[in-house]
């Protein structure tokens, strides 16, 4: 009777030590849910519908995740679907801030034309970018030393696919290679990707 007893307590510790160890992720969840209701006070649902359903998903997965008091799944789960909650909102900020179509403006008459600047000595090869806390390829592209437009994201992409297996989750410390000589073609191509209006 004692040893079943000793087998129990044992046994009830260890499902205690576990549980202390494996902490709820309210913080976490917390978080996911403002970004996720910052994104949709941007617009993201209607401006990045895919993103943000994305997010939104991630988000109810890490719920159902709490549920299952499985707390290590549910907290990369939120946490992800936080940062993709940002990118959601990023995208609509910036779909906001395209200026609309303006009238044609009347041209004026030129008697001689200005000579053209020189076009600047083109970069070539790559550069290296570290990710920091808070990144995402739309924010690294919007960058001024980067490419200056966020449309341009999946130029980082294209180039790092050895180690982004989802444009939407890049984490902190990641080295990636920014290319600086893209065509323009390949920027084209990569704004129309990335959903750019003409």
């Amino acid at each position: 009777m004692k040893r079943i007893a000793l087998v129990i307590s044992v046994v009830f510790v260890g499902v205690a030590l576990f549980l202390v160890g494996c902490e709820k992720p309210t913080a976490e969840l917390e978080r996911a849910e403002k970004a996720l209701q910052a994104a949709r006070d941007a617009g993201a649902k209607e401006l990045a519908p895919s993103d943000y359903t994305a997010a939104e998903n991630k988000l109810n997965e890490g719920k159902e995740l709490i549920d299952k008091i499985k707390y290590n799944k549910a907290k990369t789960a939120l946490e992800e679907s936080a940062q993709l909650a940002e990118i959601a909102r990023q995208k609509a900020l910036s779909a906001k801030a395209q200026p609309a179509t303006q009238p044609p403006v009347e041209a004026k008459k030129v008697e001689t034309p200005a000579p053209a600047p020189a076009p600047a000595p083109a970069k070539s090869g790559y550069s290296d970018y570290t990710v920091k806390k808070g990144d995402c390829l739309w924010n690294i592209s919007k960058k001024g030393d980067i490419y200056g437009d966020a449309y341009l994201w999946p130029l980082i992409y294209d180039s790092n696919k050895d180690q982004i297996k989802d444009p939407n989750l890049i984490y902190p410390k990641q080295v990636l290679k920014i290319k600086l000589d893209a065509t323009d073609e390949e920027k084209k191509s990569a704004r129309k990707r990335a959903g750019a209006g003409k």
